[in-house]
């Protein structure tokens, strides 16, 4: 056996081991506990008010288990207004374990869909083995992932119509990809920062319609919920008072950053007091309000790129950081950055600097943990939610998540210069074709 045969042969049984315990660890992390589990944030949200007003219409609906849980009011909702009206079917459900399980494997299809379309838009129509296997050994060692998946939280949806809305754009098709934008917008209201950017781009089409879409589904959420109702725009708008500091261990935003490093460190608490919050809290902004316009300034240079993938990864990790509050399960937006590098790395290893391959890696690391939460607690002698927040408390993953936008800027400057792809977007409205015919190549 040669040297270059056996060196193929390690290459191929290192894979199969790293496949190999992708799939363990994700059926254990990903589907035995996640089956266990009763959701996490997901339950501050459903049963919500419309689900509460139709069992008092019609009684025959009504059963034991819809009651609030989160907030005990039956007026409060959380969340953006789509999630209410695509669950309230779930209210048939005989128990809310039963409705927690349908709604896990309709989780499971949203992700494997949008795997499945992140793999063609960046691997191509028939990939190689390898290339989508260790694409998939990312995503099914990912925590953020994971723990969205175990959480039911509506970033699955969320992230299966922003990937959907690319796939659109690359083939032309600017209704649909606005279309799905605005849905997204009105999900969980994050990717609402997709909308300018389609306008940016030139994608007139996707950006009225993704508008439209948008204005039409909060104008139903303001009929039918009431957005003065609405837990989540009380937190937004709590972001922008100085009387809220949030110091929970699980936010990886930038201010959430900032303010755990002037926190007494205690795993018994989810949300320890902070030191010097009034001091803290404008500098927070400040931090934040920098981040988030150096990152458009950056994309209004780069407005005549058609390199749509790396900018909406981009624009994903952007919104997140910058939020006035990041649970840790928001960085499932970083799985589109961390696709992008892997993928750009395997297609041409000259596409990512030396550092930059180091940052990538450091990246999944950082914000994936990678190996299950059991080992973690082991290694720390905690239980496993208890180590979770102490790597939380580090802020690992909103590191990882820094490291991901930069390595993204290192791989849009080396393609552009690279001349990956050639076309450029057009000014006039149909933008469209030039650009999804040569983003992504």
């Amino acid at each position: 056996m040669s040297a270059i045969t056996r060196h193929r042969w390690l290459l191929r049984a290192a894979l199969g081991l790293l496949v190999a315990y992708s799939l363990v660890h994700f059926l254990k992390s990903g589907v035995l506990d996640a089956m266990g589990s009763g959701g996490g944030d997901f339950r501050s949200a459903f049963p919500g008010p419309l689900i509460f007003d139709a069992a008092k219409r019609w009684p025959w609906l009504s059963k034991e288990w819809l009651v609030p849980w989160f907030v005990q009011s039956t007026d409060i909702w959380n969340y953006g207004p789509v999630l209410h009206f695509l669950t309230v079917p779930l209210m048939l459900a005989p128990t809310k374990q039963h409705a927690m399980v349908v709604v896990l494997w309709i989780d499971y299809a949203l992700a494997a869909a949008a795997f499945a379309l992140w793999v063609r838009l960046l691997l191509g129509p028939r990939p190689r083995p390898a290339a989508w296997l260790l694409l998939a050994c990312v995503w099914l060692n990912y925590f953020p992932f994971v723990e969205t998946l175990a959480g039911r939280e509506i970033e699955v949806l969320e992230l299966c119509l922003i990937t959907a809305s690319l796939w659109a754009l690359r083939r032309g098709r600017e209704g649909l990809a606005g279309a799905a934008i605005g849905i997204a917008a009105m999900t969980k209201f994050l990717p609402a920062i997709l909308v300018p950017y389609l306008f940016l781009k030139g994608f007139r089409k996707a950006g009225w319609t993704a508008l439209a879409v948008l204005l039409a589904l909060a104008g139903l959420g303001q009929w039918l919920l009431g957005f003065e109702n609405s837990l989540t725009m009380r937190v937004v708008i709590g972001g922008f008072q100085a009387e809220w500091v949030p110091t929970s261990y699980s936010n990886q935003a930038l201010s959430g950053i900032l303010y755990k490093m002037f926190t007494v460190f205690n795993p018994d608490l989810t949300n320890p007091p902070v030191q010097l919050g009034a001091v803290l809290w404008p500098v927070g902004l400040a931090l934040r309000g920098t981040v988030f316009l150096a990152g458009w300034w950056w994309l209004w240079r780069a407005r005549r790129s058609p390199l749509l993938d790396m900018e909406m990864a981009f624009l994903l990790l952007l919104v997140v950081i910058t939020a006035p509050h990041a649970h840790t399960y928001y960085l499932v937006f970083a799985l589109p950055a961390l696709s992008v590098g892997v993928a750009a790395w395997l297609r041409d290893p000259n596409a990512l600097g030396r550092m930059t391959k180091a940052a990538l890696v450091a990246a999944v690391l950082l914000s994936g943990f990678i190996v299950p939460m059991s080992i973690w607690g082991r290694l720390m002698g905690y239980p496993n939610v208890i180590a979770a927040r102490v790597l939380q408390g580090w802020s690992l993953p909103g590191f990882g998540a820094i490291l991901a936008m930069l390595v993204l800027v290192d791989a849009h400057r080396r393609a552009s210069s690279a001349g990956r792809p050639e076309p450029v977007l057009p000014q006039a409205t149909d933008a469209a074709e030039p650009a999804a015919a040569g983003a992504g190549r």
